[in-house]
């Protein structure tokens, strides 16, 4: 296949990528156009490819993503960088490659860390019949009874701004610049481009959350963001994921809510939302 020339990732790429993945054969959240072109600066994401074939280079994994696209040059570039670079590291690989490859010389290493936790849509519109954790209840019951007569409204190009004034509140409250910060803002100024959808919360008195997200899979949508007035109590969270939820259940079965990262606080409060699958991510080296 040649040499390859590796350039930063840019928002502008978004439709390439999403023309190369097969969402059934890279289902990880990391692997999707929306969350390639939102972290590219935060992860040094740099990419490779052609008209149907892409690979990503990541400065904070210090590796490559596994290859996307035709199946032929996926491979071709992973044999070409195992015969040139020494070690050849390799991440979100889907168990069944993994196994094949290991099979085929490469050392296998199951990764946790990186491993997606997928809920029940259902579950967390607390659907009679479905089961979530208690606190998860509480906390939307609670809230209900202490804001009553909060409103839902759709996220819009129109109302962009009132998401960029709720980020900004957030942000000079907090001691110190969230990690995701510049990934949010990412999602507000692209939010067309990336296809993205949400909802606003507004309690009586004015004040806002929202919470953003993107299909991931025919069968599962992927819930990327909240943010909230920073007066506003920390379960509001619960009641944007309940209500975003709500208006997701009858097309997507399925939710990611966020993306692990790696993150072990997130992993944490992602297993209190009764998960109902994992996504096993693998490292492949040789």
């Amino acid at each position: 296949m040649g040499k390859w020339t590796f350039r930063p990732l840019v928002p502008e790429d978004l439709p390439w990528l999403v023309s190369c993945r097969n969402a059934q054969v890279n289902p990880f959240t990391a692997l999707s156009a929306v969350s390639l072109v939102t972290w590219a600066d935060t992860f040094g994401l740099m990419v490779a490819g052609d008209n149907d074939f892409f690979v990503i280079r990541s400065r904070y994994d210090k590796g490559y993503y596994t290859p996307v696209g035709n199946p032929e040059k996926c491979a071709a570039f992973m044999e070409e960088t195992a015969a040139k670079e020494q070690p050849a590291r390799f991440v979100y690989i889907a168990e069944p490659q993994a196994r094949k490859m290991a099979a085929a010389g490469w050392n296998m290493l199951y990764r946790p860390d990186l491993s997606e936790y997928v809920l029940s849509s259902a579950a967390l519109s607390l659907m009679p019949g479905t089961f979530i954790t208690e606190s998860f209840r509480t906390k939307c019951r609670k809230f209900a009874r202490d804001f009553e007569g909060y409103r839902i409204t759709p996220v819009a190009k129109e109302n962009l701004n009132e998401l960029e004034e709720v980020s900004a509140r957030y942000r000079n409250a907090q001691d110190a610049l969230p990690a995701d910060q510049a990934v949010l803002e990412a999602e507000i100024r692209y939010f067309g481009e990336l296809h993205l959808s949400g909802i606003i919360l507004t309690v009586p008195d004015g004040r806002k959350a929202f919470i953003l997200g993107y299909p991931n899979t025919p069968e599962m949508f992927t819930m990327t963001m909240t943010r909230h007035d920073p007066t506003l109590p920390q379960e509001i969270t619960a009641v944007c994921i309940h209500q975003f939820a709500m208006l997701l259940r009858e097309r997507y079965p399925l939710v990611n809510v966020e993306e692990d990262m790696g993150l072990e606080g997130l992993r944490r409060s992602k297993q209190l939302l009764s998960p109902v699958d994992l996504l096993k991510v693998y490292e492949v080296m040789v």
